[in-house]
């Protein structure tokens, strides 16, 4: 975590889209274990207390606890207000996403079994195509990552990987080297670095 504190300071220094949060506090990260359907990783609860967080504007967020606890609660309206991957999907395009709103592609307990067997901490959108898909940073109950990409326009693709996924598991994968990645990705759709 501390190579990602150091790149991510870099980066603040020279690109003011990129914000840190502020390192989480026990209570925090306890708070927001109820809300997710896995233990906490011990690299995440790491990087919460390191880092807490990674956010520039709309383009990449790794949510801190406080940050994604303020999330959960503004949709807590919503039916689809976990969060588990198929909910932030949901939440990643505005609570519009009939597809998986309606169960047009997966029915509700697949949902369910979904939601709860891959919990969401963030995401990075992606403008190389215009906007129109996101990558989403999941775990699973091995404490195994993974940036799950999704194209609007296809979710049934999303759907059929994350049932297959249930079956399988994530493959064996560290926050830090998904985080590596995120960054490499960030640094093309940051606008100071076009």
């Amino acid at each position: 975590m501390e190579q990602i504190k150091t790149r991510l300071s870099v980066c603040e220094l020279e690109y003011d889209e990129i914000k840190e949060a502020t390192p989480a506090t026990e209570e925090e990260i306890d708070r927001l274990a109820s809300h997710f359907s896995q233990p906490i990783p011990e690299q995440l609860k790491a990087f919460y207390k390191t880092i807490g967080g990674i956010e520039s504007e709309e383009i990449f967020s790794i949510f801190s606890p406080q940050s994604l606890l303020s999330n959960i609660e503004r949709r807590s309206g919503f039916v689809h207000k976990s969060t588990g991957i198929i909910d932030m999907i949901v939440a990643f395009w505005g609570n519009d996403r009939p597809e998986f709103q309606e169960f047009e592609l997966l029915t509700k307990e697949q949902t369910a079994k979904i939601n709860e067997a891959f919990p969401c901490i963030g995401w990075i959108m992606a403008e190389e195509d215009g906007c129109e898909s996101g990558e989403y940073i999941i775990f699973d109950q091995n404490g195994n990552f993974m940036n799950l990409y999704s194209h609007q326009d296809d979710l049934g693709k999303t759907a059929n990987q994350l049932l297959k996924m249930l079956e399988t598991g994530i493959p064996e994968r560290t926050l830090k080297s998904v985080l590596q990645e995120l960054f490499e990705r960030a640094e093309g759709n940051l606008s100071r670095w076009d």
